[in-house]
């Protein structure tokens, strides 16, 4: 019986915080929709990258060249308005960048023909539309959303986001490319609304005495902390290049379970591991990711003609997505800046992006590299990864831990008293 009162007051101490995590300001509405937005914004493009080469044939030189042109223009023009467009007013820049992706969703309705070059530069201002302004959109959440809340507020918005992603899915191919095109700027457009929420003053949440100068591009790979994420972050996108290509071989006859499977443990997994952050620390969690899909790999590379490995890979894979990009992408570089954060962003998500551009141009090299080789090569470089991660520093405040010990320390002693009574 005492066992299972204690049970009951962790989970009910759990659910309590969990519910103070849940509850929003203003402003933080706002972000979050904003945030949301964006995030399923960059899906619903990925799935108008085929239908903007529908002249082109299916793994032709031109398909892969509108492929690689989408995330490459993304990583650019985040890296230049990071550079260039932090000091604009937010809710000025924020009004514009969404109106700028309505209309460069609308410039798909474009007859673009066999052209190349015309489906190029449609594929690359859709792109740029997107990237030009999410590190500041993810600088914004980093300055709205308290450190020992970003955990909880980033998974709530990736499982909003895999919620979303079925409905999508569905929707998308069943539409040619005019309706898809005022599908992808209707979804955009339904951001505005929630701006009016932003404070029409931004100013600067330090008083001016204390502001310190903003980093260059340059300083931000000059902090050891950042390389060691990176470095662990990278990793994973080039092992998830690799692995998206080696999957794609032997898991034809499970598609099944890689539609409805790994998205839903995407979205639950980032949901879950976004509040554990919060509670317990971002290093942990990481840790767990990498060492997890590692075994993933493993265990459907020994034994890929077994059904039930493959149930396991994909679970895993899903819950390892989930919580490394809740906080490689949301969390993790807002904690190691004071300022300029979206700097930060800018180089921190481009690893993100990449895993697309490196599954094509690894797919010549990858067949050629038996199945049962592939995945262990990608298990081996998984587990490299967590090296850099062994020597990074826990990026969540230490008082923020030391409050979570003297909270268990005083449940604790009062429940030694109640026994004692």
């Amino acid at each position: 019986m005492g066992e299972d009162r204690q049970a009951r007051r962790v989970v009910a101490t759990m659910l309590h915080r969990f519910r103070s995590n849940l509850s929003f300001k203003r402003e933080q509405i706002a972000v979050f929709a904003l945030l949301f937005n964006t995030l399923s914004w960059y899906f619903i493009g990925r799935l108008m990258i085929p239908k903007i080469g529908y002249a082109f044939g299916d793994g032709s030189f031109e398909n892969l060249s509108l492929q690689v042109a989408y995330p490459s223009s993304i990583i650019v023009a985040g890296i230049v308005g990071a550079m260039f467009l932090a000091k604009i007013r937010k809710k000025l820049f924020f009004y514009s960048w969404v109106l700028i992706g309505v209309f460069a969703s609308l410039f798909l309705i474009v007859p673009l023909g066999s052209s190349l070059f015309a489906a190029l530069s449609v594929t690359c201002v859709l792109g740029a539309s997107l990237g030009i302004g999410t590190p500041l959109c993810l600088n914004y959440f980093k300055e709205s959303v308290s450190f020992n809340k970003r955990g909880t507020v980033g998974g709530i918005v990736l499982f909003s986001t895999m919620l979303s992603a079925p409905l999508v899915l569905i929707s998308m191919p069943t539409l040619d490319l005019l309706h898809s095109a005022v599908l992808c700027a209707l979804w955009r457009v339904w951001s505005v609304p929630f701006l009016l929420l932003v404070p029409q003053n931004e100013a600067a949440t330090k008083p001016e005495s204390k502001v310190e100068k903003p980093p260059s591009l340059l300083s931000v790979f000059r902090n050891k902390t950042f390389i060691l994420y990176f470095a662990a972050w990278l990793m994973f996108a080039l092992v998830d290049g690799l692995g998206s290509e080696v999957v794609a071989r032997p898991a034809q006859d499970y598609r099944f379970l890689i539609r409805i499977i790994e998205p839903s443990f995407t979205g639950l997994s980032a949901l879950v591991a976004g509040f554990v952050s919060d509670w317990m620390g971002r290093k942990r969690v990481l840790i767990f990711g990498f060492a997890s899909l590692g075994i993933a790999y493993a265990v459907v590379g020994l034994f890929s003609h077994v059904w039930i490995s493959w149930l396991f890979y994909f679970a895993i894979d899903g819950t390892a997505l989930g919580l490394l990009s809740v906080l490689f992408m949301v969390v993790l570089w807002g904690d190691l800046s004071e300022t300029g954060s979206e700097k930060f962003y800018a180089i921190g998500e481009t690893p993100f992006f990449l895993t697309q551009i490196i599954s094509i141009a690894l797919a010549p090299y990858v067949a050629l590299i038996p199945e049962s080789s592939a995945f262990s090569l990608a298990a081996f470089f998984l587990f490299l990864a967590v090296l850099p991660l062994l020597y990074a520093p826990e990026t969540l405040p230490e008082k923020s831990m030391k409050d979570r010990e003297i909270r268990q320390y005083v449940e604790k002693a009062k429940k030694t008293k109640e026994k004692y009574k």
